[in-house]
């Protein structure tokens, strides 16, 4: 296949496009998304362009998302809107422009007019399946361009890197605390910090996959699902809980899908246990959210929760 369409030309948004597409297909393999400023230092960086407002960009990161339409029609295989992974670097999701793509990737039959939370969740999977898409290689080579080298500098991270435990599951009972957080957190969603009004959530919700769940909560609007640990759960049990959070999203995300429903699901760890600094760190690398709950929730006035969770919330 020859260099599509919409990446032909000599004008700025053309130019600016063939430019992009090599270093998204990076980002894409290296399960990274970039922001309009990064992608504006990185492609002066590379001598490949000048500075510009960065509001502009939304026009070439089009130019590719229209690229994979047209590729997407040439080869009759599904491919993932690469640019999806051009963010706004203060929500962290692409911008409205991006609707089009996102909506007609995941469900070409579904209306574009998108909410916020609607968008925010489109937006999270589908720049999920841009990771997990397997032949970007492949897709660069049937557009003539080349990978780049090097990387890009500012998406490399200097955190510190902690290998995930793995002893397998606990094999205790569970526990009276765990049970009586679990039904605590079922009987008051304001804990969510949520704007969507949910009702009293169902405690070992089952999923296709046989999981439990501790809690769910269901809306027309989006579901949480929850992981609750007791105050006497230790670090190890609070670390597999962060990852249990990934695993609950993913599934509940998956069958929101298999439904035909927008993907509008997420994920919450709430515990009676501060976290340290070094699980914390592991929670916000990987994008979980954390509420931390009184063990006296007599003293905690309905409706109210942490200024973290507010601000996370849906």
């Amino acid at each position: 296949m020859a260099l599509p369409e919409a990446l032909r030309g000599s004008g700025w948004t053309a130019v600016a496009a063939r430019r992009m597409f090599p270093l998204l297909v990076w980002c894409a393999q290296q399960g990274k998304k970039i922001t309009y400023g990064q992608l504006d230092t990185e492609l002066q960086r590379r001598g490949w362009g000048h500075h510009v407002n960065v509001v502009v960009y939304g026009h070439p990161a089009g130019a590719v998302g229209n690229a994979c339409i047209e590729i997407e029609k040439e080869i009759g295989e599904k491919i993932p809107p690469l640019n999806a992974l051009v963010v706004n670097a203060k929500s962290g999701i692409p911008g409205t422009g991006c609707d089009y793509y996102l909506a007609t990737y995941l469900d070409k039959n579904r209306s574009r007019s998108l909410t916020d939370a609607q968008r925010k969740a489109m937006a999270e999977e589908t720049m999920e399946e841009v990771w997990r898409f397997q032949k970007w290689d492949e897709t660069l080579n049937r557009c003539g361009l080349k990978p780049i080298q090097g990387g890009i500098p500012s998406l490399h991270s200097n955190s510190p890197r902690k290998t995930p435990r793995k002893r397998g599951w606990s094999n205790e009972p569970e526990s009276a605390e765990h049970q009586a957080l679990k039904k605590w957190v079922a009987e008051n969603p304001q804990v969510l910090g949520s704007k969507i009004p949910y009702r009293p959530g169902k405690t070992e919700w089952l999923f296709a996959s046989a999981d439990r769940v501790d809690v769910m909560f269901e809306h027309k609007d989006g579901c949480i699902a929850v992981e609750v640990k007791a105050a006497n759960a230790n670090n190890a049990d609070l670390e597999r809980g962060i990852y249990q959070c990934i695993k609950y999203q993913a599934l509940l995300r998956a069958e929101l899908k298999a439904e035909g429903k927008i993907p509008n699901g997420s994920s919450l760890l709430i515990t009676e246990a501060q976290l340290s600094s070094g699980l914390q760190a592991l929670a916000d690398l990987l994008g979980v959210r954390v509420v931390v709950v009184p063990v006296k929730r007599h003293a905690a006035k309905r409706g109210k929760t942490s200024k973290r969770a507010a601000e996370a919330a849906l």
